[in-house]
């Protein structure tokens, strides 16, 4: 009785050194740590005690988006949120979803403590704060999430539903 080998025949040591080749290849690769999640934007809408639409440029009490600016608390200082490199350079952007014009928003993730602080300056004389209590996880800490908002100092979002804000000004 005669058996074949998994060398043996014409593609036999073809077959071999292909298994071997993949074998060195997935032996060699390292375990991923699974998708890096990065989930922190906080949206926000802004109207006035009558309801109307602070960002919408059309209202005549609305907040500037060229002018609105925002800081981060980093190592006690304030610190312009500004980078070029972004494509919110600014760290929001305002769009209309809807009727209504929101503001998505992403926050300071410099932590001090798992809570940081943004500062919104909305006008010269408005200026509001975005505490935010952050989870990291992963080898380097590479994934991030939000996990609480407060706006002023009020708890205004606890890890439930959608992390959409309407502020009354």
């Amino acid at each position: 009785m005669k058996t074949k080998g998994l060398a043996s025949g014409r593609y036999g040591i073809v077959k071999l050194v292909l298994l071997a080749a993949l074998g060195m290849a997935f032996s060699s690769c390292e375990k991923e740590e699974g998708e890096v999640i990065v989930d922190t934007a906080i949206e926000l809408r802004f109207t006035d005690a009558a309801g109307k639409d602070l960002l919408d440029p059309a209202t005549p009490s609305a907040f500037s988006q060229e002018k609105i600016e925002l800081y981060y608390l980093i190592n006690g200082e304030r610190k312009l949120a500004l980078d070029g490199s972004l494509d919110y350079p600014k760290h929001y952007v305002v769009f209309k979803a809807g009727t209504q014009h929101v503001m998505r928003l992403f926050p300071n993730l410099h932590e001090e403590n798992l809570r940081t602080q943004t500062y919104i300056k909305l006008s010269e004389t408005d200026t509001d704060t975005i505490s935010c209590t952050i989870k990291r996880w992963g080898k380097t800490n590479q994934s991030v999430v939000v996990t609480r908002v407060w706006y002023n100092n009020e708890l205004v979002w606890d890890g439930t539903g959608p992390r959409y804000i309407e502020i009354v000004k």
